[in-house]
């Protein structure tokens, strides 16, 4: 189903630009974060049910308060979180921004590229140990 990866303003307007690419990129990222498919049906089967769109989640777990706790329960559980904290709210918010609903605030795709390199780079140098000191810096950064 196509429709989870297509931005508001395809949806609404049949618009058509560069930043229908960041936004399906973004959806491509949450699901890699989270291990679910872009857009989920609920409800009964036979029944219509309610679509949850997994782009729609990421301003959930993102505002507000417990953002360390909600990040946690927002990633795929496969990682057993053996992962840096702090890269995944990097590229969680990455994500969030390529999935803007302004298209105009979405990020060029060179600058996507380029956030990811960055985030890449900085994972090589991850210690597991480090982790806990990390995950707090989450909590003290609202």
């Amino acid at each position: 189903d196509l429709h989870g990866y297509m931005p508001p303003e395809y949806i609404e307007n049949g618009l058509v630009t560069p930043k229908l690419d960041v936004f399906a990129i973004g959806v491509v990222i949450l699901e890699l974060l989270s291990g679910r498919e872009a857009i989920r049906h609920q409800g009964e089967v036979g029944k219509l049910g309610e679509e949850e769109l997994l782009y729609a989640t990421i301003n959930k777990v993102l505002d507000g308060e417990n953002v360390r706790e909600k990040l946690q329960d927002f990633m795929d559980p496969q990682f057993r979180n053996e992962y840096p904290l702090d890269l995944a709210h990097s590229v969680a918010q990455l994500a969030r921004n390529c999935v803007a609903y302004d298209l105009n605030t979405r990020p060029p795709m060179a600058e996507v590229f380029v956030t990811l390199s960055k985030i890449l780079s900085s994972s090589l140098d991850w210690d597991p140990s480090d982790e806990l000191e990390r995950s707090r810096s989450l909590d003290h950064a609202r």
